[in-house]
C-alpha cells in the first residue's frame, strides 16, 4: 500500500509526537475503526519507555498513534 500523508499531517507530527515512519506503520498495520463523515480510522500501540515533558513529565510504557 502507498501512503501519501497530506501537508496538515506532517505539519502536526511533531506535536502530536509521532514520526511519519509510525503512522505510515499505523495506516498499513495498525487496527481500523470508524470514524466521523463515514471514514475509517487506525490506531496501533508502539514502544515508548521514556518520560514525556509535554504530559506532565510523567514515564509511558507505550504510545497510541
Amino acid at each position: 500500500m502507498s501512503v501519501k500523508l497530506h501537508l496538515h499531517v506532517q505539519a502536526r507530527l511533531i506535536e502530536r509526537g509521532a514520526t511519519e515512519a509510525e503512522v505510515i506503520a499505523t495506516v498499513e498495520g495498525g487496527t481500523t475503526f470508524p470514524a466521523q463523515l463515514q471514514r475509517t480510522g487506525f490506531r496501533r500501540n508502539f514502544p515508548f519507555n521514556a518520560e514525556c515533558a509535554e504530559w506532565r513529565g510523567k514515564f509511558y510504557a507505550t504510545k497510541k498513534v
